[in-house]
């Protein structure tokens, strides 16, 4: 209960900066073009540093065994996700059915994923959700750009494991199996940079619902059907399966958290790079977001129940 009511004034406090990022676009402070090199700025540096920093911790047995834990209950989750998508979605073929599928089973588990996880579990529970992120990076860039070009491509897994996200866990698990820990005068800037997290995903959030058409996207039965399946299908069997289950509820509430995040900012992107409709992937989005604000900490409360 305690940790859904957290989620929620959490929830408040980002959407105050997405409505800020909506009214910086439509006054023309920001452009479109800016948004992009924004995007850029958090995907490659500001969260691969917030991951790297996760795991400046001393090495203990529990977090190991949690972290095992996480990466296990990720694979379930998004296991989940995709099958859901797959079977509900399935008969939609063509770039829109592509765009749903891809849009279902992925999470915006970093621009809206760490910020609510470090405001509940601080450090603790970004250094597990780090296990979720990785995971999201590796199906992604092989099961999503399938569903994405409805080919069979596994070349692209060498380009899951140089995303800047997978690189920064790689080099901070290193670094935490050896305990190697930074000097102050490195981890300050890069505290830093780490802080510059939640701001920039959600001024970005906003300006990405400021250029969709939100009324238009509400008529589409598709986005309907994508919004059941990636807010509350997925989250609740996922639930349904983590929450009894004796392990710390840190771990629990990350998981559960990030599979119950709204549709990928990469559902754009991947929807632009293989010529499927990116303009229906960002209305996805915009309606998931906004829609997230209630049901995020409605699924946190029923795993409570459930757990």
């Amino acid at each position: 209960m305690e940790s859904a009511q957290i989620v929620l004034y959490q929830i408040a406090v980002m959407f105050i900066l997405i409505l800020l990022g909506f009214f910086l676009y439509k006054k023309n402070i920001f452009t479109r073009r800016g948004c992009n090199q924004l995007s850029e700025l958090v995907l490659t540096v500001v969260c691969p540093v917030l991951i790297f920093t996760s795991f400046q911790k001393d090495l203990e047995p529990r977090l190991i065994k949690g972290l095992l834990i996480s990466f296990g209950l990720s694979v379930v989750s998004h296991a989940v996700s995709i099958v859901l998508g797959t079977v509900l979605c399935g008969k939609r073929r063509g770039a829109d059915g592509a765009v749903e599928r891809f849009a279902a089973a992925y999470s915006n588990c970093a621009f809206m994923g760490i910020p609510l996880i470090e405001a509940v579990y601080g450090t603790d529970g970004i250094f597990y959700l780090t296990a979720y992120i990785a995971v999201f990076n590796l199906l992604s860039w092989t099961h999503g750009v399938m569903a994405m070009t409805e080919k069979t491509n596994f070349k692209s897994a060498v380009n899951a494991l140089k995303a800047p996200t997978v690189i920064a866990t790689a080099l901070g698990l290193a670094l935490f199996f050896l305990q190697i820990r930074l000097p102050d005068i490195i981890m300050q800037p890069l505290n830093y940079i780490s802080s510059l997290n939640t701001p920039l995903a959600m001024l970005i959030s906003g300006i990405t619902i400021a250029r969709s058409d939100i009324l238009s996207a509400l008529k589409k039965p598709g986005i309907y059907l994508t919004g059941f399946i990636k807010l509350i299908a997925a989250p609740l069997l996922a639930a349904l399966i983590i929450a009894p289950m004796d392990i710390e509820p840190v771990i629990r509430d990350t998981i559960i958290i990030s599979t119950a995040c709204p549709t990928a900012t990469m559902t754009i992107m991947f929807a632009a790079r293989y010529g499927k409709n990116s303009v229906y992937a960002a209305e996805i989005f915009a309606v998931s977001t906004i829609a997230s604000a209630f049901t995020i900490p409605l699924t946190l409360l029923t795993a409570s129940l459930l757990g």
